[in-house]
């Protein structure tokens, strides 16, 4: 594992005032990017200032048409991009946020941890479709997933990344996760992949400001 990687990985005392608690998060987050990750995203680590996405209209796993920033809002999100249809790196990405939903119960703060998977393939990630991989991955009560319309994914997708280079092919999508506070602002871009470890803390620290 490289010394930069082990570097960022801090954990985060309970006592840490707002702001410390903040500045541990982009040193965990700068700390554990590899720099071929760098290149590939418009920024990783803690977002300042805070981003809010564009809203969109959603269809969650139930077939409910919802408005991104009304999932988002209330709640402590971590946010994925997957295609249900996807066999290589999606399974991964399923895998890790199966691990992180084991933590939420541990994970303190005034305000509810939810997970969001976002489908980037509308034309196949209908809500059954969206429930039966929801379903591989055991997904409990504090996991959705939801798809864009197709006039809004790639929108989403940049906006998510921050980067202003134009998109690939869905199957190079990125494996980032992207970290919401309660107000749905964007505060933190993960490395591709990124350790449970690292997605707990972050989280951890929203739900405590």
């Amino acid at each position: 594992m490289p010394d930069c990687v082990k570097s960022g990985m801090r954990a985060f005392a309970p006592s840490l005032t707002r702001r410390s608690l903040l500045r541990d998060m982009a040193a965990l987050a700068f700390g554990a990017m590899s720099p071929v990750s760098f290149a590939q995203h418009g920024g990783l680590g803690l977002v300042t200032p805070p981003v809010r996405v564009d809203d969109a209209w959603v269809v969650d796993q139930t077939g409910r048409k919802r408005l991104l920033n009304e999932l988002l809002r209330q709640r402590i999100t971590a946010l994925q991009t997957i295609y249900t249809g996807c066999g290589t790196i999606c399974p991964l990405q399923g895998t890790l946020f199966s691990a992180v939903q084991q933590r939420i119960p541990a994970i303190g703060g005034g305000h509810p941890v939810q997970l969001l998977s976002v489908g980037i393939d509308p034309l196949s990630d209908s809500p059954s479709a969206l429930r039966a991989w929801l379903a591989r991955f055991q997904a409990g009560p504090a996991w959705h997933a939801a798809t864009p319309a197709l006039a809004d994914v790639d929108r989403m997708r940049l906006a998510l990344s921050g980067s202003k280079q134009p998109l690939g092919d869905i199957a190079d999508h990125s494996t980032q996760v992207y970290c919401f506070d309660a107000n749905a602002m964007l505060r933190w871009r993960s490395a591709d992949l990124p350790r449970v470890d690292d997605i707990c803390d972050v989280l951890g620290a929203l739900a405590r400001t």
